[in-house]
């Protein structure tokens, strides 16, 4: 009997357009790290590339999420997942079908046994990731906490392998709740401790009494730049956000020094480095000539992944003036309806999508211009089947809330989920005045922990 037992989950979600083809990302990944952590980082950069389309956000709306929280929460779901959906998870991952990866055994000591797990060695280096991520290292400046948990119904009975999966790859605290009380405070204080206080209230009022469990990933990250900007410069001035769109924002003004720095004719490319250069933010301003200056999301889209590669590769340091504007930003996604719509579309397309050569550009564009058009009245339900024991639990939400903040001092954020040319001489100047695009990379393990698009800086 299946049992519409609810399940609320947070998710996050990264947005990129064109790093996810095989001769493109994976130039950009050194050998050690494709070892130590490929499918893990093919995954953080595909899954935004598969879910630009998905979310379906507006042109004027900012967005800052986490590629490696989303792959985080992903991966759970898949160990709860069965057939299909487990599937259409892993397929949104874009990593091909594979029967070498598909049935893994990793030993648990634990029970004293294997356990055979689906697509054990994307869920085995992922958590060798997040491991090293979280791991301080002496001398090192930045801060940078990554927590998993899930609350779960106490008269749920849930399978030994599911929960010792959980804890072992994603080290996931596993609590039961009585969901018939407020359990508001149980889980807004979970959130408050992960993220150093900057989310205190993630839930404003308690889950439903029918709730089965909830799923959260955290991801808190501090980090001072290497060279700070002086408040004493700061100053307020015009934003474009289209062409008939102006609004007044305040700005912070420096000079960089030796940073990495790169101009092709459709960007500029900067990196602002934090201290010790362990971590830099990648900005891209779209030229003052390109057609899509306006609209950062069409302009990632119309960028080939071999420029954007060469550009990463080929970077050399140079004296930058910046004026970037201040930021404080919060959004809440929810993915629930995209992805039943994804689910539906799959099940729609199976013949002409399942076998997807990983990360292959062209099919993936095809396969998302296919779905933009899709529409059915009824999207398909979503179900964690191999999570517990006489119940299937029905996903009844799946969202994300990210808050973003950029200063003088550097950068504060929480979630709760064509060729190369050079330009020598002197200092360079870049005026982030329109819309623009960013990540921010850990540069030992090349992974990405952030990843914006910021259209309107007004807009909180």
């Amino acid at each position: 009997m299946k049992i519409l037992a609810p399940l609320i989950l947070l998710c996050t979600l990264y947005y990129h357009s064109s790093l996810a083809r095989d001769d493109g990302f994976r130039g950009i990944i050194s050998p050690t790290n494709q070892k130590m952590y490929g499918q893990a980082l093919e995954a953080i950069f595909t899954v935004g590339f598969r879910l630009q389309d998905i979310l379906n956000m507006s042109t004027e709306q900012n967005l800052v999420v986490s590629p490696l929280s989303t792959a985080a929460i992903i991966g759970q779901l898949m160990i709860g997942a069965d057939g299909e959906f487990r599937e259409d998870l892993h397929d949104l991952l874009g990593l091909p079908p594979s029967s070498a990866s598909f049935n893994v055994t990793y030993f648990s000591k634990e029970r004293n046994e294997s356990i055979i797990l689906p697509y054990a060695t994307f869920h085995m280096q992922l958590a060798i990731l997040i491991k090293n991520l979280r791991q301080r290292k002496p001398g090192e400046e930045f801060v940078l906490n990554l927590a998993n948990a899930m609350f779960y119904n106490r008269d749920i009975d849930l399978r030994t392998v599911f929960t010792s999966s959980l804890n072992k790859m994603y080290d996931a605290d596993i609590e039961p709740l009585d969901f018939t009380k407020d359990t508001t405070r149980i889980i807004n204080q979970w959130a408050s401790e992960r993220t150093n206080g900057l989310i205190k209230s993630f839930l404003s009022s308690p889950p439903p009494s029918s709730t089965a469990s909830m799923f959260l990933n955290s991801i808190y990250f501090y980090a001072e730049w290497e060279t700070p900007f002086s408040d004493a410069l700061n100053h307020m001035d015009t934003f474009t956000v289209s062409p008939s769109h102006n609004v007044s924002v305040l700005y912070m003004v420096g000079k960089q020094e030796d940073v990495p720095y790169v101009e092709t004719k459709h960007y500029k490319l900067v990196c602002l480095p934090y201290k010790n250069r362990e971590l830099g933010m990648y900005i891209f301003l779209p030229n003052i000539h390109h057609e899509h200056k306006y609209n950062i999301r069409k302009f990632l889209a119309s960028l080939d992944p071999k420029e954007i590669v060469d550009s990463l590769l080929n970077m050399k340091n140079r004296s930058v003036d910046v004026k970037m504007p201040k930021l404080h930003l919060t959004n809440t996604i929810s993915l629930l309806k995209p992805l039943q719509k994804y689910a539906t579309f799959k099940k729609f397309e199976d013949n002409k999508t399942r076998q997807i050569n990983g990360n292959n550009l062209d099919n993936l564009v095809n396969q998302l211009k296919q779905y933009e058009n899709f529409t059915r009245p009824v999207y398909t339900d979503i179900y964690l089947d191999n999570a517990a024991r006489g119940v299937n639990l029905k996903v009844s939400d799946i969202f994300q809330q990210t808050i973003f903040s950029v200063n003088e001092k550097g950068t504060e954020a929480a979630s709760v989920t064509a060729g190369t040319t050079f330009y020598e001489g002197g200092s360079k100047s870049l005026f982030l005045g329109r819309p623009f695009s960013f990540f921010i990379r850990h540069e030992e393990t090349q992974a990405i922990i952030y990843w914006g698009t910021i259209t309107n800086p007004e807009k909180h």
